[in-house]
């Protein structure tokens, strides 16, 4: 998910890769999925050590939205081959789950074949939506000025965070149908257009103004989100985990306002950082193969040594495919490039 290369500063690539470390421990955490809180007995020390990595990883895909807006909001140029790109990425993948599964005893059907050849992922749907819709939101934030710009994202974070999260805790209690402002039938966890272009806004906003904090400050201020965070996940509020809770989207903010003010270049963590969106399409079927119910029922230095072990070693295994995926499908690219690039989805003044 890149713009021009020269742009990048590896400590904002080297957020981008905190930011995929951080999905893979929410989905080894996962009871259904990686299974470790369907493993750690609640009330042991690896319990609550889940529940802190569950709380400050629940900011990672509002964080990489805003990584995203922190360089897309700084150009209108947009390729339809980079979502054409995505989309067959995906795609691929589904169709080499599947027929590992079929391989493993999963009779074959034509309907789940068909099935597959759908890009189904909320988040690629989502992120190419914002791509391709993106500059014409820049345009329109670059006319107003800074000032009307921060009323811009006051308005929307307390229409579209505030109140939509509100109007999900006030669901806990009585029936608030047809209340939220993101749509009828609720703010939906957060998983929707509506939060990806709030949180694209308020990293666009990072961008151009900044939170005016200094590192220590922005630091104080996601300790104190992540301490909110922690006290709802000991008292079982779930709801705290929706990507349109104020808190999470503050946790992002601040932590994108601490790397904004680091100065790093590095060739390792920039190239490193491409197999990002690969290892978010890549990992999940193979955490239930890294023995997590046997690290999250063993002593806590087992567990996190195992948790933080799986996950860079995702990473890793996702760059040899990013980079296998890439070496295979160049040749596509490379066909249908001229044609796809008379398509313009730039926008110019």
């Amino acid at each position: 998910m890149s713009i021009e290369a020269k742009t990048r500063n590896s400590s904002i690539e080297l957020l981008r890769i905190i930011s995929i470390i951080c999905v893979i421990f929410l989905h080894y955490n996962h009871a259904d999925i990686g299974g470790g809180f369907a493993y750690a007995q609640p009330g042991s020390l690896n319990y609550y050590y889940l529940q802190l990595t569950e709380s400050f990883s629940i900011c990672a895909v509002d964080l990489m939205i805003m990584v995203s807006a922190y360089f897309l909001s700084a150009s209108q140029e947009r390729r339809l081959i980079k979502v054409i790109d995505l989309m067959l990425q995906l795609i691929l993948f589904r169709l080499a789950f599947y027929f590992m599964y079929v391989i493993a005893g999963t009779p074959f059907t034509m309907e789940a074949f068909i099935s597959n050849l759908l890009p189904k992922n909320y988040f690629v749907i989502l992120y190419c939506t914002l791509y391709i819709i993106s500059p014409y939101i820049n345009a329109a934030c670059n006319n107003l000025s800074k000032e009307n710009f921060k009323k811009l994202l006051i308005t929307a974070l307390l229409l579209f965070s505030v109140y939509s999260f509100a109007i999900d805790l006030l669901e806990m209690r009585v029936n608030t149908s047809q209340l939220s402002s993101v749509g009828m039938y609720g703010s939906q966890q957060g998983y929707t257009i509506v939060n990806f272009v709030l949180v694209y806004l308020v990293g666009a906003y990072i961008r151009r103004v900044g939170l005016n904090l200094s590192k220590g400050k922005a630091l104080l201020g996601f300790v104190i989100c992540l301490a909110v965070m922690y006290a709802a996940a000991l008292m079982g509020i779930g709801l705290f985990l929706n990507y349109n809770n104020p808190v999470v989207i503050l946790m992002a903010a601040f932590i994108l306002e601490i790397f904004t003010k680091l100065e790093l270049r590095s060739k390792l963590i920039n190239e490193l950082a491409k197999a990002v969106f690969t290892c978010f399409l890549f990992h999940t079927p193979f955490l239930s193969y890294l023995f997590i119910g046997y690290a999250a029922s063993a002593s806590l230095p087992v567990l996190v040594a195992h948790q933080l072990g799986s996950a860079v070693l995702l990473l890793l295994i996702s760059y040899v495919v990013y980079r296998v995926y890439k070496l295979c499908s160049g040749w596509f690219f490379r066909l249908i490039g001229p044609a796809v690039g008379k398509i313009n989805i730039s926008v110019t003044d």
